[in-house]
């Protein structure tokens, strides 16, 4: 069965090349360094063109991963930037808070010493006063 498909083959590549050359040899005259200039530049016409499309083609779709690549890079540090300034801006926050908190415990406890002091002292002298009156 292989045999069968491979001499059909053979005999349609056979029956093609003749057609072609027949058309070559119409074209060109039948002067050989005719038929090949002929046959060279039909297939440089076909040729050039698919393989400019090809070219084209492929230079686009590099030159789209490029611009995709670059605009996910761009992206990306876009993003770990934004990232960065808010985190940094929430550490500033929270130092400040945090300040604010201890100052505002700091008073309290100065204000609490204070009255504690100052009360201690009232009943000192308070009861100074009634011991050793003037």
């Amino acid at each position: 069965m292989r045999n069968i498909h491979a001499l059909a083959l053979t005999a349609a590549s056979a029956a093609i090349l003749s057609l072609s050359s027949a058309a070559a040899q119409t074209v060109s005259g039948r002067d050989p360094y005719n038929q090949g200039y002929a046959a060279g530049a039909s297939a440089k016409d076909r040729n050039t063109l698919n393989a400019f499309d090809s070219g084209y083609q492929a230079g686009q779709a590099a030159q789209n991963s490029i611009q995709s690549q670059s605009a996910s890079t761009e992206a990306y540090d876009q993003g770990y930037a934004a990232g960065l300034a808010q985190a940094n801006g929430e550490r500033q926050q929270a130092f400040n808070q945090g300040y604010e908190a201890r100052g505002l415990q700091d008073r309290r406890v100065a204000d609490r010493a204070f009255d504690n002091g100052f009360d201690a002292g009232a009943y000192q002298r308070a009861r100074r006063d009634l011991d050793f009156p003037d």
